[in-house]
């Protein structure tokens, strides 16, 4: 079986046409990366998850919130037993659950609950060594303080930033506020190396939060590495010494090139090195399946 899919605790790719989550967007949902039988990051993720869950006012309090990360954590066991394969793509999803028509939510929501397990990207093994090439995209993101940092299910500002490129060559592409200003990738937060150290941009208005960037961060900053949250500006970040992009599944990646400007190039830096054999060995020792919860 090349993918597993659990709707409610039951195997099944159905979800009701009435969903709130289908209907409005209105939902969650967490990427993870699953190596050797390890769910890496999971108690970031699931932090996340609970935090976003609260902000969006899907559960009142955290403590509902936990129940219902219980519950998951069960659904995703059972999920890894019928995918069989130690190394996968874990996707849990979460929406308000079935709604009538219009905006306003159910007093009561049933929420739906949906856990995937899918075969892990092929072709990307040799980019963490080699660099990226990046896109710069025209669409930019959309400006909402309540929503910035959040990874709700509507992502139309990245699918149609997506959507600019279709050669293989560009891996990523580098996405911009409605002033101008970089934010992050399409699928990934964006680090620039200055005189030593990390500079990263502020996601107050938009963007995504990111669970690898904010354990790079960490992690960074163990090692003394000064991290700056700020605004980045696109001649900041063409004249940076080195450019990394970080996701869940694809660690840090080290950006070398502007596809569309041959001229603008970055070295992979000794820094960068460093952070990825810090991160493999944080990633070796990770939540095993078994121990989920």
């Amino acid at each position: 079986m090349d993918s597993i899919t659990l709707v409610n605790g039951r195997p099944s790719v159905m979800v009701d046409a009435l969903d709130r989550g289908l209907a409005y967007g209105d939902g969650l949902f967490e990427t993870i990366a699953l190596v050797q039988g390890q769910v890496q990051l999971w108690q970031a993720h699931k932090q996340r998850l609970i935090a976003g869950l609260i902000s969006l006012g899907i559960v009142l309090d955290k403590a509902y919130a936990e129940v219902l990360l219980d519950t998951i954590a069960v659904e995703l066991k059972a999920a890894y037993v019928l995918f069989d394969r130690p190394e996968g793509v874990i996707k849990i999803t979460v929406t308000r659950g079935i709604g009538g028509r219009g905006y306003a939510a159910p007093a009561s929501p049933i929420l739906t609950r949906i856990i995937s397990i899918m075969p892990w990207p092929k072709g990307r093994e040799l980019l963490s060594s080699k660099g990226v090439s990046v896109g710069l995209c025209q669409h930019r993101w959309s400006h909402n303080t309540a929503l910035a940092g959040i990874k709700h299910l509507n992502r139309l500002d990245q699918v149609l930033a997506r959507s600019e490129w279709f050669d293989e060559s560009t891996h990523e592409g580098i996405m911009l506020n409605q002033d101008g200003g970089v934010v992050s990738g399409a699928m990934s937060n964006i680090f620039i190396e200055v005189d030593g150290m990390l500079i990263t941009p502020e996601l107050d208005q938009c963007g995504i939060k990111g669970t690898m960037a904010q354990h790079i961060s960490a992690m960074a900053q163990n090692f003394g590495i000064n991290v700056l949250k700020q605004p980045v500006s696109l001649h900041e970040l063409m004249k940076a010494d080195a450019v990394l992009m970080t996701n869940s599944i694809n660690g840090i990646w080290p950006v070398v090139a502007l596809s569309a400007d041959v001229c603008t190039q970055w070295p992979i830096s000794k820094l960068t090195i460093i952070l990825q054999k810090a991160l493999a060995k944080d990633l070796s020792h990770q939540t095993q399946v078994s121990d989920v919860c």
